[in-house]
């Protein structure tokens, strides 16, 4: 988390917050905790009462590109890599509902060696698209060895539970885990729970952070100096051609609460 006097900022992963953090780095006065630490994890609820309680959110085609590549590079550095390739049964990592079998018994015969390899060549629009057929499909979801494998809804997507993850209190998100209510309950629910009350979209970072700076009266450091935010703008014409059809269309329905809260278009209008 990034922490100052009047605000903080909850870093969901591969969203650009890397950038944020070189940049806050700059001021005395502003606290950098462990990078995607949640307030769930270091418990200061005290800064809920801060005016601007700040999140970053991406374009869902984006997000998974990034998050593949990133791990094809980082490798045991990801945490989804080292969800898919490892065999997770410790029982801190297990809850107990209805898919607890289901996981043990996939998280056993799993092909780690199959999976390692998925994460090889990060030019690869084959194994990028294997990696999504198992982020996206349900009955692949026991593989992946976190506690989205217990998520019991098909068309809750692994973005969209990481967002929720990171933008709200565990005892309120732990519905997701509830298969007495129906997914547009779920989704309801999360919304009016989320701590987070601005969103910075990663597409816009820069424009959005002096945006902001200068609003709330904080003086402006040196960005010149700084790397650019290095995350891509990939939304382009070659974007769609690294994913097949099918992924596509599975990240927009599994997704849709992310592509409708915050404006994203979807491929699938184009054709």
């Amino acid at each position: 988390m990034i922490i100052g006097k009047k605000f903080f900022i909850s870093e969901m992963p591969k969203t650009g917050t890397t950038f944020l953090r070189n940049y806050f780095s700059q001021y005395k006065n502003i606290e950098l905790t462990i990078h995607h630490e949640t307030l769930n994890q270091n418990k200061r609820y005290n800064l809920l009462n801060l005016k601007n309680r700040i999140g970053i959110i991406r374009n869902p085609y984006e997000w998974y590109l990034s998050l593949w590549k990133w791990s094809c590079r980082e490798k045991k550095g990801s945490l989804i890599y080292s969800d898919l390739i490892s065999i997770r049964l410790k029982l801190k990592r297990l809850i107990l509902n209805q898919r607890l079998l289901g996981y043990i018994f996939n998280q056993i015969i799993k092909d780690r060696k199959e999976l390692k390899a998925l994460f090889i060549d990060v030019h690869s629009k084959k194994n990028f698209n294997k990696f999504l057929d198992i982020m996206l499909n349900f009955k692949n979801r026991y593989i992946i060895g976190s506690e989205y494998s217990f998520v019991p809804f098909e068309n809750l997507g692994y973005m969209t539970y990481i967002f929720f993850s990171q933008n709200m209190l565990r005892k309120n998100y732990n519905i997701m885990y509830n298969s007495n209510y129906k997914l547009h309950e779920i989704l309801k629910h999360n919304n009016s729970k989320l701590y987070t009350n601005i969103f910075f979209k990663t597409e816009n970072l820069n424009y959005s952070l002096k945006k902001f700076l200068v609003k709330n009266k904080i003086k402006l450091k040196n960005f010149n100096k700084l790397k650019n935010n290095s995350t891509p703008k990939l939304l382009n014409k070659n974007l769609k051609s690294f994913f097949n059809n099918k992924n596509i269309l599975l990240i927009e329905k599994k997704e849709d609460y992310i592509f409708k809260k915050f404006n994203y278009k979807k491929l699938s209008i184009d054709k």
